[in-house]
């Protein structure tokens, strides 16, 4: 049987934050209902399309939105037909996101009960301030609450994310912001650099100019945050992404490895049979309704693409690419192929040693995307 991850769209939130360009909003109960039931059917008719029986689950990861802004019996009833269609590996790894003031001790005892066995919190800040420029409706205290709570009911594996670019952020409050959540001894933590997206409060508040963003700060920030957290015991595996005791995201690193994954739920994508493909955002329901899978965006992958895509996920790692491994997958020699390039982006200590892998720097990491370009 082969390995498979699965990911499960919740795309429903208490409130909309200003930077959010996710497919998310705010909905009555009834939509929440009925999302749910036609979610459960996609489980049902993607089981038999896909012949799922015949691949073992080994990471689940719920996202959103706020998966945990599902009232109890939703979010119950989500849960156990999940556990109940699937068949999964020993060392299942099983994410749900939550936002501090989407959650209480009731929905914890239902996650408790699931096979769900990794949280990951969305706090972005501890200071009042920065929250409320990001247009979050919690505080820290809710935060904090919530922490203890998981704690108290024996999770294990947690991960939070914290932001560095915010608006009117600076050294001393994020330097304040690490070292409260360092505190708190974390499983795992997740550092985002913010972009402006478009469909964003923040788009049209950044082009009308009533904030800037200071890019030379937030790298800065990036390169500190780096050090500190390893300095603190906190391992980079990932451009954005720390873990203590190998605590890495098992889920997140198949994105970055190009393994196969299913998605569930509006707009989520999927990499399976050398296809990538995504659920429909405004027909998911209605196509469910008709028995139909809601995919939109079919795409057999090329030879080409596959490249490029090794190139910008696997290059995110801290470990990089084995260039043996894209030579023989690849019938290339890429040494030979990108000798200038790499020469040249050596001699800017952008690259490590390449006699083997290919790996970014820290300065690297902070113009990744152009590095990716050069490459491909």
């Amino acid at each position: 049987m082969k390995d498979l991850g699965l990911y499960f769209h919740i795309p429903f939130c208490n409130s909309k934050c200003y930077y959010c360009d996710f497919d998310s909003k705010v909905s009555t109960s009834e939509d929440k209902k009925v999302y749910i039931e036609n979610l459960i059917k996609e489980i049902d008719l993607a089981s038999t399309i896909y012949n799922l029986q015949e691949y073992t689950i080994d990471t689940i990861f719920i996202g959103g939105g706020t998966p945990t802004s599902l009232d109890e019996k939703l979010l119950e009833l989500l849960l156990q037909k999940i556990d109940g269609s699937f068949s999964f590996a020993k060392n299942l790894e099983y994410t749900i996101e939550m936002n501090p003031n989407s959650i209480s001790e009731e929905k914890i005892k239902i996650i408790k009960n699931s096979k769900i066995n990794r949280i990951s919190i969305g706090l972005q800040s501890t200071n009042k301030d920065e929250l409320l420029q990001l247009g979050r409706t919690h505080s820290y205290e809710d935060f904090e609450k919530t922490y203890n709570l998981l704690r108290k009911h024996n999770f294990d594996n947690i991960n939070i994310d914290v932001m560095t670019g915010i608006p009117h952020q600076n050294y001393n409050s994020y330097a304040k912001n690490l070292e409260k959540i360092i505190a708190l001894n974390p499983e795992h933590i997740s550092a985002y650099m913010l972009i402006v997206e478009e469909n964003t409060r923040f788009f049209d508040w950044y082009n009308d100019g009533i904030f800037t963003l200071d890019d030379e700060l937030t790298l800065k920030l990036y390169e500190y945050t780096i050090n500190y957290l390893k300095n603190n015991g906190y391992e980079q595996y990932e451009i954005s992404n720390f873990a203590k005791n190998d605590k890495y995201c098992k889920h997140n690193i198949k994105y970055w490895q190009v393994k196969e994954y299913l998605g569930f739920g509006q707009s989520a994508s999927s990499y399976l049979n050398k296809k990538r493909f995504e659920n429909s955002n405004t027909q998911y329901v209605q196509l469910l309704q008709k028995n139909t899978l809601p995919i939109t965006n079919e795409q057999i992958q090329t030879k080409q693409d596959l490249y490029e895509e090794w190139i910008f996920l696997k290059l995110r790692m801290n470990k990089g690419i084995f260039i043996d491994e894209i030579d023989k997958t690849f019938d290339m020699n890429f040494r030979e192929k990108y000798k200038v390039q790499l020469q040249q982006l050596y001699d800017k200590k952008l690259i490590n040693d390449y006699t083997n892998t290919l790996s970014l720097t820290i300065d690297g990491i902070k113009i990744s995307n152009q590095i990716f370009l050069e490459l491909m």
